[in-house]
């Protein structure tokens, strides 16, 4: 039973890991874990986001730079939507995450204390001067968490150029940015009017689509676990009613008798009966020829000859 439910606890993970994906595709936005990235440049055009890790925690002992790199002319907009990292410790980051500003580690770091724990110290979002930001995420051997989502976007500054959106704050996005519910100028001006301007309807369209669908998949793991439970229920009622045999009148389970039973009774050779028993005791019958002699009946256990 243990290994079913281990089963069971790891495909309700891989479908809440479905459904963010399903969500963030939805959405516009490519969802990726920078544990499957680290010592990578990232390139994108537009905007993604990224989660810490794959599972519910993140790692422990970890020691992870990505180089996440904008087209020419812009620069990154990191915003952190989500951070939960492990709190310091007398004023020292066990567990902590940096933002340099280019194109590894070695460039100036745009927070100016290590990040870690979570609540009001950690900054909305972070920009950089040119088109990439390193960032590094470090952890010891104990104690995870739940790690970070943070939102990365191509910006530039005003004037805005075709048909980007101009943010409140002078900065340019993409025009396909607007009104998908993250906030991708780092002011919120993106995300205002929607109403009028129709994105988030179609995009709540897509969210309830993508649930649902999780939601058929959940349904049919439930009716697979059903099955399985008649079925193997099934199973077992076969065997108990093939090797146990069942008083009719109360159902109680009769044990086997600890004597030899005679099933059949049949002439034997010679006039005398020769009688069958059940295996592992054997009646042997003799019989003297002679005038006035009598039967002779002789009971061996593990004797399989009849005479």
């Amino acid at each position: 039973m243990a290994p079913r439910v281990h089963q069971a606890q790891a495909f309700s993970f891989y479908c809440i890991i479905v459904l963010s994906m399903a969500i963030s595709k939805s959405n516009g936005l490519t969802l990726e874990f920078m544990e499957l990235l680290c010592g990578r440049t990232y390139t994108f055009d537009t905007s993604f986001q990224m989660d810490s890790g794959t599972g519910i925690t993140y790692k422990n002992q970890l020691d992870c730079s990505l180089t996440v790199t904008a087209p020419s002319g812009h620069f990154v907009l990191a915003l952190i939507t989500r951070f939960e990292l492990e709190a310091a410790f007398s004023g020292t980051c066990s567990d902590y995450l940096d933002f340099h500003n280019g194109t590894d580690t070695s460039a100036p770091k745009l927070n100016p204390t290590d990040l870690c724990g979570w609540g009001t110290n950690i900054p909305s979002n972070l920009t950089s001067s040119g088109q990439s930001m390193t960032l590094r995420l470090v952890t010891d051997s104990t104690g995870v968490y739940h790690g970070f989502n943070i939102v990365f976007t191509a910006v530039y500054s005003e004037p805005c150029t075709g048909s980007d959106f101009a943010c409140a704050n002078q900065l340019c996005i993409d025009p396909s940015l607007r009104c998908d519910n993250y906030d991708q100028c780092g002011d919120k001006s993106d995300e205002d009017n929607c109403d009028s301007y129709g994105g988030s309807s179609s995009i709540n369209v897509a969210m309830v689509a993508a649930v649902a669908a999780t939601g058929v998949v959940v349904l049919a793991l439930i009716v697979g676990v059903v099955v399985y439970k008649v079925r193997d229920r099934s199973r077992w009622k076969r065997f108990v009613n093939t090797h146990i045999d069942y008083d009719d009148e109360d159902g109680i389970v009769e044990p086997p008798p600890s004597y030899p039973i005679t099933h059949k009774y049949y002439k034997g050779v010679r006039g005398q009966p020769a009688l069958y028993t059940s295996p592992g005791h054997h009646v042997k019958v003799t019989s003297d020829t002679s005038a006035g002699s009598s039967t002779e009946i002789q009971m061996t256990p593990g004797s399989n000859e009849t005479v």
